[in-house]
């Protein structure tokens, strides 16, 4: 029954696949004229299931195609494999919102929310401003209370939230791979936490702060805490992750990202025909989520004007 189910979700995946877009949409899109007609190319491919938008209001598109792939993916996914791993990672994106937005008083924060992962936003947003956690994760309660306590004594500042949160957030990550021992879903977020880790070891260099780079580091990667001692770029020649070195040595932090995303959607791109795997689901997932980034990024480039190359610097690789 677990095969048929998964061949089934699979091949719902294989009709979803033709909303991504082509190469050749998003080239056009980069190289649009304005903001205007980069939309119009998303309206006719009618992105966020053909939501009517007002004037250039290219978010509500892309938050209405974040919730399909979102809903999709909690419809459609096998349980138990780790791929609850993906949509906690929302859960916690709408914490920090709900948190920042209880102790900032901010009247709205609809527009920082993303879709509902494991947990009902609304639902969410009750248990944090009645400070009632105790149906929520362990994990995910000891960092709201840890987060109250340093907002009692006047420490919680924004950062210390996210900080507190991802920690938390990767945390439970790394608890559901170690019971569901999915290889492709682990290379995942082994990849994607020591990518994250490089990142911020090379910003923390640039502003000569080792102390935030101590505080930020996320365990859960294949490179420990020790690796980052000394020349990283150098040691990195003798890693899994040489292909990033020529980047981090010119510097270009712009291709460093384009090189990240594209090792993401390459985990599960191999297998992305295998029925009897989760690669399919898993891999479509990753890709929609990168594809919206890349379109936002396009958007707000195109809005302030920014040169056509610029743009074309900041394109990946696409997974249709």
């Amino acid at each position: 029954m677990a095969n048929t189910s998964l061949v089934y979700s699979n091949a719902r995946v294989k009709a979803m696949e033709n909303s991504f877009l082509t190469n050749e949409k998003i080239v056009r899109m980069a190289y649009s004229d304005s903001l205007e007609d980069g939309i119009k190319i998303l309206q006719e491919s009618s992105y966020g299931g053909g939501v009517v938008i007002d004037g250039n209001d290219y978010e509500t598109l892309l938050q209405a195609e974040d919730r399909r792939v979102s809903e999709f993916m909690l419809d459609a996914m096998p349980k138990g494999v780790g791929m609850e791993s993906f949509l906690i990672k929302n859960d916690y994106h709408n914490l920090k919102a709900i948190v920042k937005g209880k102790y900032m008083r901010l009247q709205s924060i609809d527009f920082m929310l993303m879709p509902k992962g494991l947990l009902n936003v609304e639902e969410l947003k009750e248990k944090v401003l009645s400070d009632d956690y105790s149906t929520l994760s362990e994990t995910m309660a000891k960092a709201i209370e840890e987060i109250d306590t340093a907002r009692a004594n006047g420490n919680a500042s924004p950062r210390f939230i996210d900080l507190t949160l991802d920690k938390a957030c990767y945390k439970e990550i790394t608890a559901m791979l170690s019971k569901a021992k999915n290889s492709a879903i682990k290379s995942y977020w082994q990849t994607n936490i020591d990518l994250s880790n490089i990142s911020t070891f090379v910003r923390c260099k640039k502003i000569n702060s080792p102390e935030i780079f101590k505080e930020s580091f996320i365990d859960g990667g294949l490179l420990d805490r020790s690796f980052f001692d000394g020349d990283i770029v150098e040691k990195l020649v003798y890693s899994s992750y040489s292909q990033f070195g020529e980047a981090l040595r010119a510097d270009d932090m712009v291709a460093f990202e384009r090189q990240w995303d594209n090792a993401l959607i390459n985990i599960f791109k191999e297998k992305r025909n295998d029925i009897f795997s989760i690669a399919p689901i898993a891999g479509f997932y990753v890709a929609k989520k990168i594809e919206i980034k890349i379109v936002r990024m396009i958007c707000i480039l195109l809005k302030n004007d920014v040169d056509k190359e610029i743009i074309k610097a900041r394109l990946r690789e696409l997974y249709a």
